[in-house]
């Protein structure tokens, strides 16, 4: 398997282990959305000599329960058993190890699991996950925001969605990235670009100049090899692996490779501020 991987929830000096010169530093809402939307790129990366970060932000274990009816529904959709979250970010590690790239776990638990003070379910149906943000995680952004501060190496560029498709949790993600004052490279989440998403009425377009990295058929190919290692996801999106190369090679020749928007940073966040 290729680089190393870190799983705590909060480690500041990852930066350490791997490559000196060039970092890049993948905000990934749940565990599988940065390897779906820039796997390729990531490979490309890699291959010269730079380093790559994958840090996911939705990781953590639910809680006990007990869980809406719609995530009991994506439960057996994923095939999940005792340890479904746990056997997700097995299968993350597996996918970034293969693409030779470093993981990081946030302990946040995905949209489907996350309740308010009462014990009540945030976002019990598809609609409401692909809708705004509870008013009550308003505060979140700020915890996250902090979190990712101390995160991400320094000298990194960060990678961070732009929520096409509207995902709750990428929209949270977004935020997060964008109140630390960070310069971002968006990249288009994949599948929802390639079949027609939008972003939702109220989040701007990312701001900046349009960048195209044109993949070779190689870094398409270890693409979807790193997709095929999340066996819990595939089946909500594709049919076998070779309808899932096919709609990665489209979704590149398209745009002539993968496009991000490169946007400039303010002044960062202070931890605390």
């Amino acid at each position: 398997m290729g680089g190393p991987t870190v799983s705590e929830a909060h480690n500041p000096h990852i930066w350490r282990i791997i490559s000196p010169m060039v970092v890049h530093f993948y905000l990934s809402p749940h565990l599988d959305d940065a390897v779906l939307s820039c796997g390729g790129l990531i490979a490309s990366q890699v291959a010269g000599g730079e380093g790559v970060i994958v840090l996911t932000v939705c990781a953590g274990d639910p809680g006990p329960g007990p869980h809406s009816e719609f995530a009991q529904a994506l439960h057996a959709r994923w095939g999940g058993g005792s340890s479904l979250i746990g056997d997700r970010r097995t299968e993350d590690r597996m996918a970034c190890g293969r693409l030779g790239a470093s993981v990081v776990h946030f302990d946040l638990p995905d949209a489907v699991y996350r309740q308010g003070l009462a014990g009540e379910v945030l976002y019990p149906s598809e609609e409401a996950i692909f809708a705004a943000p509870h008013p009550f995680e308003t505060v979140l952004v700020e915890s996250l925001a902090v979190r990712l501060t101390g995160a991400c190496p320094t000298t990194a560029r960060v990678y961070c969605p732009s929520a096409i498709g509207g995902h709750v949790d990428h929209r949270l993600t977004r935020a997060a990235a964008e109140r630390v004052g960070w310069g971002l490279w968006y990249y288009r989440d994949f599948p929802y670009a390639a079949r027609g998403g939008t972003l939702p009425p109220d989040l701007p377009s990312p701001a900046g100049d349009e960048v195209v990295f044109p993949l070779s058929a190689e870094e398409v190919q270890a693409w979807a090899a790193a997709i095929s290692e999340y066996p819990s996801q595939l089946s909500t999106f594709w049919p076998d692996v070779y309808t899932l190369y096919q709609e990665l090679r489209a979704f590149h020749d398209r745009a002539g490779g993968i496009r991000l928007v490169e946007a400039r940073g303010r002044a960062p966040l202070v931890a605390g501020s």
